[in-house]
């Protein structure tokens, strides 16, 4: 693994954001100098920090936390009897920085002793909650974040090394030994909600209606994403692309992976350059196919795809490869499945068959999907995130299991496809619906559901749901869908208008409502 992987990090939220490439130096050196923190979630060559695929894939150890006794999520409470704030860690099994964390900081006996006197460790897996990662997270991982006991946000960062785990620690500890300054904390929370209910009611966000205009000013935000030196996500390159927009972003991805196994890798953009993260994820790179098949370039990240994350064994994908390896430099597999990653494979897999109309890509797709079907559905008729029961259901899984379907559909005109589409559209309608039009990130609704129209490693499930409604009414000329895709759209576009060129989802939504509207 590279060595300037561990180097020192400030300490600053990440924010994470697609990034595919270095060409506007000038402008990423003006948004480092201003101390922003920019995940790259593609683009750099993979292999960077060693060989590329030469060694058998051996499965990744759970992490290990360490000298910590960790609690889960559902022990949140105990932080309420002991009056302690909640230190809250975010993690995957793939990350090497988290890994490098634990071994640093949470291996020490002096901030082990302090973590266990002043707070309540609780650490959580991104990839299993990923409503607790939207809601809590920095947007990367490791993401540190420190609660209240009834759950109010008090400080977190990033990577930490041991002097500042240690400095942040003690200024937890401070606070809660002097209880004036949690009371004045609350004082100050208080009074700046205040002040943003009392700003709402002055300017409150307005609910756009979707329409031409602003499908217009929605693609003039994705260039200028992209003018600013920042990458949109695979779907706003999809979007990018389906509207005949010029860019070379695509282009440029793609010739990224030269002399590498075919798939890409994750990075990060510190103060002193580039540092790479050979972790290699599923979803990310499933997504990449369906842009890459828009320029006809899908045909080697299909064949990379389907061999990169097969699981010994198993019709479905795992979640990726390490962005490290073993002592013996083993490549090191995440061989946990993931229902909605597998349902992004299908699409990408799908996208991959119309442009090459080589047959093997929609026979894995369609085996997939079935697999899928039979293995993740629920009682309740909705779909399973992951092999654990214990966790939520999640409405970016069902979305994306149904754009699967209708992926399917619109290549073979399986009229189950459809059928499948429709029935579990409605479910969601049934389940996941909110008051304001938009739909909540999970079912049941036990603390906080999110509506999130952002895009992250993963598109927004309102913005596929909003899609698939669409795609439902193109079908079956049904009013309902086409009503519901446009509730999403009111409810959650003018919100977030300021950030709304890295809602891709949301954009490809809207361009398919216009479309529909003027036909």
């Amino acid at each position: 693994m590279c060595q300037a992987f561990f180097e020192r990090f400030r300490r600053f939220p990440m924010q994470r954001v697609p990034y595919f490439f270095l060409q506007n130096l000038c402008t990423v050196g003006q948004v480092l100098r201003k101390n922003i923190w920019i995940a790259l979630v593609l683009g750099f060559l993979s292999g960077a920090c060693g060989g590329g695929n030469e060694t058998a894939k051996l499965d990744v150890t759970a992490l290990d936390g360490g000298s910590i006794n960790w609690r889960t999520w559902s022990q949140r409470d105990s932080a309420r009897i002991l009056g302690r704030p909640i230190l809250l860690f975010f993690y995957t099994q793939r990350s090497g920085w988290c890994r490098d964390l634990v071994a640093r900081c949470f291996e020490d006996s002096e901030i082990a002793r302090a973590v266990a006197r002043y707070t309540l460790p609780i650490w959580v897996d991104a990839d299993q909650r990923p409503d607790l990662f939207e809601r809590f997270g920095l947007g990367g991982v490791p993401s540190l974040s420190f609660l209240t006991p009834d759950g109010q946000w008090i400080t977190g960062s990033t990577y930490l090394d041991p002097d500042d785990m240690i400095d942040l620690l003690r200024w937890v500890q401070i606070l809660y030994d002097n209880p004036d300054r949690l009371v004045r904390l609350e004082v100050q929370r208080a009074e700046l909600k205040r002040r943003v209910e009392r700003d709402k009611k002055k300017d409150p966000r307005p609910r756009i209606s979707p329409s031409a205009a602003l499908l217009h000013r929605v693609r003039d935000s994705l260039k200028s994403v992209i003018k600013s030196g920042f990458d949109p996500g695979p779907e706003g390159l999809l979007a990018l692309a389906e509207a005949g927009i010029d860019s070379p972003l695509i282009n440029f991805a793609h010739s990224a992976r030269r002399d590498t196994d075919g798939v890409y890798v994750l990075g990060v953009l510190t103060h002193r350059g580039p540092v790479i993260d050979a972790e290699k994820h599923m979803a990310v790179n499933a997504q990449l196919l369906r842009a890459f098949a828009r320029v006809n370039l899908s045909r080697d990240l299909a064949d990379a795809v389907l061999e990169q994350f097969a699981v010994s064994g198993d019709v479905l994908l795992g979640a990726g490869l390490a962005g490290f390896r073993d002592q013996a430099g083993n490549v090191l597999r995440d061989a946990e499945i993931y229902s909605g990653w597998n349902a992004l494979a299908i699409s990408g897999l799908c996208a991959a068959f119309l442009e090459t109309r080589e047959g093997r890509f929609l026979d894995a797709g369609r085996r997939i999907f079935e697999t899928v079907k039979m293995r993740f559905v629920q009682d309740d008729s909705l779909f399973a995130h992951a092999r654990s029961l214990n966790t939520p259901r999640f409405l970016l899984d069902q979305v994306l299991i149904i754009r699967a379907a209708l992926d399917l559909f619109e290549v073979q005109e399986r009229e189950a496809d459809l059928l499948f589409a429709r029935a579990h559209a409605d479910r969601i309608m049934t389940v996941f619906a909110d008051s304001s039009g938009a739909l909540r990130d999970r079912m049941p609704e036990v603390d906080v559901a999110l509506s999130p129209a952002i895009d992250r490693w993963l598109p927004s499930g309102n913005g596929v749901a909003a899609q698939v409604f669409m795609r439902l009414f193109v079908h079956t000329k049904m009013p309902r869908y086409r009503d519901w895709a446009e509730a999403i759209l009111t409810a959650l576009i003018g919100p977030n208008i300021d950030r709304i060129g890295y809602a891709g989802a949301l954009n490809r939504a809207l361009a398919l409502f216009v479309r529909e509207s003027e036909n």
